[in-house]
């Protein structure tokens, strides 16, 4: 048992390994619940044959072998009459192969189209609701359950009928043995004790071999299963490690396409012959109708896909040339579909970065605009999320993603339609910040929506496959070619003067001129180390800025994140239970109504605490934050705890004096931070779910919150005893 599961472990672990080296490539032609199925399933029949080799073929192997000496022994001629049915159970076997092989492939696909039907439905399902389909889904889903049904009768099947032929066979062997047996008893040439005692040792002997006959269902049933995860395993990888790969020096940040052609589908090529250069610092807009390959620039940069020809070079090799982690390093990427998983909201901060600290991970959500949203969450950056950000706005996915990509402090940004599903407000705030950020670092900004590239150093516009123009926003209108037709376009949407948008594009414009001016010192520089951005110069080799000298970026923990100090502000009591601050040095004393938030009010309720105040009735801002309370007069420890303390109701559980299921609920009775506590949580997974590397959040019958940090840390007996019942 130890040996099957330690090597079902070791293959599965294989196989994930492999998906993660497979090119985006090989996802693109193949179902994710498929490849679910393969590792979850497939892998699983290793662990039956081991476990079958090991329990039952090795003792039935002796066993046959020692009961056969003694049949011997005991009459040698009946003992050869024994052995006349193996050779009808030879052939038997070898015709159940043929016959059932096949079978147990079609068995294997239904199983995993049945996976992969259900993957498709619940990963689409607010689409399935959205159009009111859960019919035709369902139905969808039944004729894959009908299929794997089907197969599965045909495999049982044909199993029952070999079982009951063996059934036959040895019976027919018993019978032989009787009748020579028999004979021999009548002629006086055996006595009958010896016939007795050959007949029990004969049906010692048939029942191992019996056994042995169903080992070829099992070794069916894995040399399938195996098939198919060897196929996995031997599949080649598209986008190969160099065998030397360079060693990664300073990122500058210098990127070149070089006469580059690719397409999905060879006979489809998307990039026809695409040469440009992006020097180091320099912020390029990419523009281009729906399909015209922005996005595959990003596949390519990134070397998700390789180029079918050309050369793609970041800070001068051939990004061939990189080993994968070391180019993705350089490169962080806002993707247009924004992704995040299953976990709080600091895990997918950090995902990059697993390693930031606080101070940083803060610095980026700020700098992105995600900082205000996040605390005003639940649970600050404690939050859990559901699948693929489930809890968050579209915009607020996206900012949470910019904010990512930007603590992962790459001197290469791509962002990927990166504020498509942001409201004017939140673009408003993300370009204000951007302009800063990009500063001294290399940013590739592909946009439909144009007002986002008004910052852009150069703009290149993509048509069918080819580059069609490139220049700065003036250059490409005064060409009146495609750019010009689709600023056309888009004004002509937005012709109608309202009073909101005029007053929103005249407050950003504002907001962004001293922004731009702050940085504009940068960008020449950087231009003129690189060359002096005339058209005939941006089509020269990247590695004819190699030499160039490496531009100051930006970094994101140089976003302001504004320390209050307990020796310059003073915290009291506010009417209403609120707060009021005073800092030294300003004029204003915030005694309308601060109040504070903390990031993560699950881990600590005296440290990283936000201290804001109201600006309207529905919107508040930052005045700063509290890194730790420790440090602070213990009256206003005591004035901001009790503040903190009315906002944040959950409590964590300590210890368990009991825990009883009792008609589909779990009756708890703990021991928690403000003394024992007794309540009820109905007894579902969505009821306590992950906190944490290894923690439960827990919604009692009236959606009061529980949290165990860490399971491990209750004492053994407690953590047993949860794990009894909440065993996800």
């Amino acid at each position: 048992v130890r040996i099957g599961a330690t090597l079902t472990a070791e293959l599965r672990g294989r196989l994930v390994q492999r998906l993660q080296q497979l090119a985006v490539s090989y996802y693109d032609r193949h179902q994710v619940g498929s490849l679910m199925s393969r590792v979850a399933y497939d892998s699983e029949v290793l662990h039956g044959l081991v476990h079958q080799i090991t329990a039952g073929f090795l003792l039935q192997i002796v066993q046959l072998i020692g009961v056969g000496i003694m049949l011997l022994v005991i009459n040698t001629k009946l003992a050869i009459f024994t052995l006349i049915p193996v050779p009808l159970v030879i052939g038997s076997s070898w015709f159940f192969w043929r016959k059932i092989y096949p079978r147990y492939y079609r068995y294997w696909d239904a199983a995993s189209k049945q996976v992969a039907a259900l993957s498709s439905m619940l990963g689409g399902i607010r689409v399935v609701k959205a159009f009111a389909q859960e019919p035709r889904e369902y139905d969808r889903f039944y004729r894959a359950s009908q299929y794997h049904r089907s197969s599965r009768l045909w495999v049982e099947e044909s199993t029952a009928t070999y079982s009951a032929w063996m059934q036959i066979v040895f019976s027919l062997g018993g019978l032989i043995v009787w009748y020579v047996g028999g004979r021999d008893v009548i002629g006086q040439s055996m006595t009958l004790g010896s016939l007795i005692a050959f007949l029990a040792y004969l049906a010692m002997f048939y029942a191992p071999l019996a056994t042995l006959s169903n080992f070829t269902t099992w070794l069916t049933s894995f040399l399938t299963g195996a098939k198919r995860v060897l196929e996995l395993l031997d599949t080649p990888i598209a986008v190969n490690e160099p065998a030397e790969p360079v060693a990664p020096g300073p990122a500058r940040g210098a990127i070149e396409f070089d006469n580059v052609h690719f397409g999905y589908d060879p006979h489809q090529p998307v990039l026809k012959g695409i040469s440009f250069t992006v020097r180091p610092g320099e912020m390029v807009g990419i523009v281009g109708r729906s399909g015209s390959g922005k996005t595959t620039l990003v596949n390519l940069l990134g070397r998700f896909y390789d180029a079918d020809d050309g050369h793609v070079r970041v800070d001068g090799h051939d990004v061939r040339e990189y080993a994968s982690n070391d180019l993705r390093k350089r490169i962080g990427i806002v993707f247009q579909e924004t992704y995040l998983f299953r976990g709080t909201i600091w895990d997918n901060l950090c995902y990059g970065q697993p390693a930031a600290t606080v101070e940083q991970g803060l610095a980026a959500a700020k700098a992105a605009r995600a900082h205000d949203f996040v605390l005003r969450s639940p649970l600050g950056y404690d939050t859990p999320l559901g699948e693929r950000g489930a809890g968050l706005s579209g915009g607020e996915k996206q900012r949470l993603s910019l904010a990512r990509a930007l603590l992962f402090d790459p001197p290469i940004l791509v962002l990927d339609e990166a504020t498509s599903n942001i409201d004017t407000e939140a673009e408003r705030m993300i370009q204000e910040a951007l302009v800063q950020l990009t500063a001294g670092r290399t940013t590739i900004a592909i946009a439909h929506r144009l007002s986002t590239l008004r910052n852009a150093d150069r703009i290149l516009v993509f048509d069918r496959g080819h580059l069609a123009e490139e220049g700065t926003h003036e250059q490409l209108l005064s060409q009146d070619g495609i750019y010009a037709r689709m600023v056309r376009i888009q004004t002509q949407l937005t012709r109608e003067p309202t009073v909101d948008r005029i007053s929103e594009e005249a407050d950003f414009a504002r907001q962004v001129a001293t922004a731009v001016e702050s940085v504009s010192h940068q960008r020449s520089t950087a231009k003129t180390s690189g060359g002096s951005g005339s058209d005939s110069e941006s089509s020269e080799p990247c590695t004819s800025v190699a030499v160039a000298e490496e531009p100051t970026r930006k970094v994101v923990a140089d976003h302001d994140i504004r320390w209050l100090d307990p020796a310059t502000t003073s915290i009291d009591q506010g009417p209403m239970g609120t707060l009021r601050i005073t800092i030294d040095g300003e004029e204003k004393e915030f005694d309308d109504g601060a109040f504070v938030l903390c990031a993560f009010p699950t881990t600590s309720l005296e440290t990283y605490l936000s201290v804001r105040v109201w600006q309207s009735d529905d919107d508040d801002r930052e005045i700063g934050m509290i890194r730790d309370l420790a440090e602070w007069p213990k009256s206003v420890r005591t004035i901001v705890a009790e503040h903190v303390g009315r906002r944040y109701l959950f409590r964590k559980i300590l210890a368990f004096h009991s825990l009883q299921l009792q008609h589909g609920h779990l009756w708890f009775h703990v021991e928690t931070d403000a003394g024992p506590e007794r309540f009820c949580m109905r007894w579902s997974q969505s009821q306590a779910i992950e906190f944490g590397d290894n923690g439960k959040l827990i919604y009692d019958v009236e959606d009061n919150h529980y949290i165990i940090p860490d399971v491990d840390e209750l004492a053994p007996k407690d953590a047993e005893l949860f794990r009894r019942f909440v065993y996800w």
